[in-house]
């Protein structure tokens, strides 16, 4: 049994399948880790003249994080859940590995697809290959999003 599960997210409709899909799983975990990746920042990026720094970035993010996740963290937490969140910067792979020492997580649930805002750089279900041999947590995709919705009509 999972007693400790691990969602990583970065926005996008498939990762939050994986928020879902806990639900749904017939088991009873002690605690569901909700983990939103945030790429790496640069020291300081220039914005419209203005010259901001890589710790304004990530407070800006943070706090964005802590809104984004507030609503899945209820949800699970309204179910019976015991529900912890994080926000994380830096390369996924390595993060959500992180992560999932410091939990120990039993189960990582990533959620199968191209991700949200880091589609262009590797998405979270590209890195379930390297994720699996880096952890000793097992590693779960989730099939949700539009992929799931275009399923259940097909099977309606």
């Amino acid at each position: 049994m999972y007693e400790r599960i691990l969602i990583p997210l970065d926005g996008s409709q498939e990762a939050e399948a994986a928020v879902h899909e806990v639900v749904h799983l017939s088991m009873n975990p002690q605690i569901v880790h909700l983990q939103l990746v945030e790429n790496g920042v640069m020291q300081s990026r220039q914005l419209e003249g203005y010259t901001v720094y890589a710790d304004q970035i990530h407070d800006a993010r943070a706090r964005f994080g802590d809104t984004y996740l507030e609503p899945l963290r209820r949800m699970l937490g309204d179910r019976g859940l015991r529900v912890e969140v994080s926000v994380t910067n830096g390369a996924p792979l390595h993060e959500v590995a992180g992560t999932a020492e410091k939990l120990d997580a039993d189960l990582i649930l990533l959620g199968a697809g191209e991700g949200g805002w880091l589609r262009r750089r590797i998405g979270l279900s590209h890195i379930a290959p390297r994720l699996a041999k880096k952890v000793k947590a097992h590693v779960l995709l989730v099939q949700g999003g539009a992929k799931q919705q275009e399923a259940l009509q097909r099977a309606a």
